[in-house]
């Protein structure tokens, strides 16, 4: 029940800032901006009114949620020829029998902390070579994004090569957070799927704090 009413609030709350999230880059213009930034706030302390301090961190991340923007530009940075000549010269010059996922990294910029504001961007290469009884159709690598309550708000995924086949590919995701989005330890999770099915996972975090707090990072 508790749920429901922070939802209907919520919607109320959307109803009035007018916000709405954009495919487009960037988060347009400082009006937008500052829209998503009150509606996170807002959403807040409706969440405290329901659900006292969960509920706090509940609605701003449902208020972030909807204004949050996620972009993905993909590459190929190897051919299929190269990928397959490479694994066939450490596996006695045969391929897989199935689609594998060869080799995945992943990695996050600005590494501990990111300021309130500032985009943070994933970036990912993914190797995957086709078997000789089931050839590469799809690869897909999906972003999800967790608030600092531990509770999903914003998802974006991208099929990394349309063409099929063996191959290296760059992949990068740049989340933009509107201001006001709460403070605190985010996570964020990277899942490869290879032809539909979940080959590999990745998790990272970062820190998001407002300009001017942030803390010294030790050297790793």
């Amino acid at each position: 029940m508790k749920h429901q009413t922070l939802a209907t609030v919520l919607c109320i709350s959307l109803a009035v800032t007018g916000c709405a999230t954009t495919g487009q880059s960037g988060m347009g213009t400082d009006n937008t901006a500052m829209k998503c930034g009150l509606m996170a706030a807002g959403g807040a302390v409706l969440g405290g009114l329901v659900d006292g301090k969960r509920g706090v961190l509940r609605g701003a991340a449902l208020g972030l949620g909807a204004c949050a923007v996620m972009e993905v530009v993909s590459s190929r940075t190897r051919s299929s020829d190269e990928v397959e000549k490479a694994y066939r010269s450490g596996n006695r010059n045969t391929l897989p029998a199935s689609a594998r996922l060869v080799s995945y990294a992943s990695s996050v910029s600005p590494r501990g902390q990111v300021v309130s504001g500032n985009p943070v961007k994933v970036q990912s290469t993914i190797r995957a070579v086709s078997g000789t009884g089931e050839p590469i159709r799809e690869i897909r690598e999906v972003l999800v994004a967790y608030a600092p309550d531990g509770k999903e708000f914003k998802r974006g995924e991208k099929v990394v090569d349309t063409t099929g086949g063996s191959g290296e590919f760059s992949n990068n995701f740049t989340l933009r957070l509107p201001q006001g989005a709460p403070e605190g330890n985010y996570r964020l999770q990277t899942d490869i799927y290879l032809n539909g099915k979940l080959a590999s996972t990745n998790n990272a975090d970062f820190s998001l704090v407002q300009a001017g707090q942030q803390r010294a990072v030790a050297a790793r």
